[in-house]
């Protein structure tokens, strides 16, 4: 069970990474915007029409991007847009999809070794594994410079299984651990508070291949068999 010191915890992690996220993304773009708009004045000033007119297509290009940057962050933090009473599968594609049309290219394997949806799921346990693969996705995106990921549901009688894993850079798992929150530690802090809150637990280790990370997330199923 999560007590309340471990809630209160993982919602100031939250904000932490939300904050932390702002500053790296939208708050970089809009100094840029306004360094950018010196320039343009400078030009304005001297003349420089066709210098000017260049500095304004580039001027354009970092205000949609800012525009983007929010979309995306707001789309992020609120729950999918799926049907009411869509199951996991769908989640987990709807991440998929996500990740595939911001990258812009199809890197992603999807093995799913389900025969059927799990029926005795939570509508809490499917948002814990849906945010799991999103923010494994996105951490991959942002930092891992992978060729290929994989994304793997299974289970057994006793547990459901999430892996994410990509043949990107790596990182030192260990450094990662003794991170502080603020210091980009927040957001996996994030998930193994989300991932304990409904009972199961969140492994990041070292890929198979060379390089890359893995994220495999454990669910304990009930007693009474799902299939």
């Amino acid at each position: 069970m999560t007590t309340n010191s471990e809630l209160l915890t993982a919602l100031e992690n939250e904000r932490r990474y939300v904050a932390r996220e702002l500053h790296d993304t939208v708050a970089q773009t809009v100094q840029q915007l306004g360094l950018h708009g010196g320039i343009c004045r400078k030009l304005a000033d001297l003349g420089e029409v066709e210098k000017l007119l260049e500095q304004l297509e580039g001027l354009e290009s970092r205000i949609q991007l800012a525009s983007t940057q929010i979309r995306e962050m707001i789309s992020d933090l609120r729950k999918p847009l799926i049907g009411r009473n869509s199951g996991l599968l769908e989640y987990i594609e709807y991440a998929i999809e996500t990740h595939q049309s911001r990258e812009k290219i199809n890197n992603v394997t999807y093995r799913n070794r389900l025969d059927e949806e799990i029926p005795n799921l939570s509508v809490e346990q499917i948002l814990v594994l849906y945010r799991i693969a999103q923010e494994a996705l996105f951490n991959i995106r942002k930092h891992a410079k992978a060729k290929n990921i994989l994304v793997d549901l299974s289970a057994d009688e006793k547990n459901l299984y999430l892996t994410l894993a990509d043949d990107g850079v790596g990182f030192d798992v260990s450094e990662l651990k003794e991170r502080p929150p603020d210091k980009g530690g927040a957001g996996m802090a994030n998930l193994h508070a989300r991932t304990h809150a409904i009972g199961g637990t969140l492994l990041i280790s070292k890929g198979t291949t060379a390089g890359g990370t893995a994220v495999l997330a454990t669910l304990p199923l009930d007693d009474q068999p799902w299939w």
